[in-house]
């Protein structure tokens, strides 16, 4: 969630909707994402998570973690940053829903 100090800005992340959108559903894959990005890994056995190529974490069966992407490699000059995901996982993508996307 962004925080808004101005009383605008505030009302309109009231507004919207927060959701986990599940991207990989019980196996690996690669997503792309943008920069600063939260996703959340559900490890169903032994999975690996990787960032633009370099290792972020080895995970056993049944852990959750959250992770922000960041800013990526610096170097490649793209807004956008590679996850990996090998092993079998769940994983959801961070999702902010303007208004009117969503029912009461």
């Amino acid at each position: 969630m962004r925080s808004v100090n101005l009383p605008s800005g505030a009302e309109r992340n009231v507004n919207a909707g927060h959701v986990w959108k599940e991207v990989i559903s019980s196996g690996s894959g690669t997503i792309i994402l943008k920069s600063q990005q939260t996703f959340r890994v559900r490890a169903a056995a032994a999975t690996t998570v990787t960032l633009d190529g370099e290792l972020a974490m080895t995970m056993a069966a049944d852990e959750v973690e959250y992770f922000n992407v960041g800013s990526g490699v610096a170097e490649n000059g793209l807004r956008t940053v590679e996850v990996i995901v090998t092993g079998t996982a769940f994983v959801q993508v961070s999702e902010i829903l303007p208004p009117g996307r969503r029912t009461p």
